[in-house]
């Protein structure tokens, strides 16, 4: 251990780290962190009517954060709020770009002016849904998928309507969406990774993972996939081929095993990382798989880990903590 911060939380989401600063919010605090200072450089209370539940995303020099019930932008420099929208029935996870912010509220999309909180436009899709997972935006596009079994492709300027796809017999959510070239891969609400061609709709690949998908991330031509099953993939974006798999843990069929995939995956300097919820965590080489190391911590973590030059990462603690460590 080389260096921790109390946040002032009992509770903390994933943390992001941007531009070498740490963000951290929690049930109570919002703040940033230099990590090479002893203290915070600001944490304030976020004054959110219940736990900050969305990792902070940054927009040039505001923060944005939130929970299920407000989500707000806050100064990065010093951490003075801008402003706090209230949602309508439940904010969802949000996507950030320099302009706006895009988040489910209810059924509907909204987005938001960064600077002022405003309302720019909004797009309803079907009632007594939630778009409880984040939409993406690539080039002119908003994609959205609220929960419906739909997805749609909305013009990022005025929230129009360029394309929908109803694949909903195999899917409700789509979950983390990302655009890599002309390819959306997604995620479901059920065991498929999708290949969707951004400018029209069409499915170009499924791949099936065995189990219920919990967490894949897109970096270059390549999405990598953690399956409950025990596995993680590295899956090319173009067409759905599985390029290496590296096995992690057994699954043998049983739901408590399903326990140490429920984690989150990053690249980092030619690298994959991903921290289990059993504290251990695995760098694979993003050419082949395999595994370059393997440490097993002793402390209470999160299941994301952000990683740092010099063989460090940042990890936040199940008791508030925010964690500097070293290998």
């Amino acid at each position: 251990m080389l260096r921790r911060w109390t946040s002032g939380n009992s509770t903390l989401v994933p943390l992001a780290l941007v531009n070498g600063q740490i963000l951290f919010g929690g049930d109570m605090t919002l703040g940033r962190i230099d990590p090479e200072n002893a203290s915070p450089v600001w944490n304030v209370s976020h004054q959110l009517s219940s736990d900050a539940v969305y990792r902070p995303r940054v927009a040039g020099q505001l923060v944005i954060a939130g929970g299920q019930h407000e989500l707000g932008a806050w100064q990065f420099k010093e951490g003075r709020r801008r402003w706090l929208h209230q949602a309508n029935i439940q904010v969802g996870t949000p996507f950030v770009t320099p302009e706006r912010t895009y988040v489910g509220d209810g059924h509907e999309l909204l987005a938001l002016d960064n600077h002022t909180g405003a309302i720019d436009w909004r797009f309803a899709g079907t009632p007594d849904t939630l778009a409880s997972y984040a939409p993406t935006v690539a080039g002119d596009t908003v994609f959205f998928g609220p929960g419906n079994g739909l997805l749609y492709a909305l013009n990022k300027a005025d929230g129009a309507l360029k394309w929908q796809l109803d694949d909903s017999r195999e899917w409700q959510y789509m979950r983390q969406m990302y655009v890599s070239g002309k390819v959306l891969v997604a995620g479901t609400y059920t065991e498929l990774l999708y290949g969707i061609a951004v400018d029209s709709g069409k499915i170009l690949w499924k791949f099936k993972a065995g189990n219920f998908i919990n967490s894949h991330h897109v970096a270059g031509e390549t999405a990598y996939l953690w399956s409950p099953t025990g596995w993680i993939y590295a899956i090319d974006v173009a067409t759905g081929k599985v390029r290496w798999r590296h096995q992690t843990t057994r699954y043998g069929k049983h739901a408590a095993n399903w326990g140490p995939m429920m984690a989150e995956l990053v690249t980092f300097e030619g690298k994959l990382y991903c921290l289990d919820m059993n504290q251990v965590l695995h760098v694979l080489a993003l050419d082949d798989g395999r595994e370059l190391l393997r440490i097993a911590f002793a402390h209470d973590l999160r299941p994301s880990v952000s990683p740092l030059k010099n063989s460090r990462a940042v990890m936040a603690s199940e008791s508030g903590e925010v964690q500097l460590v070293q290998w």
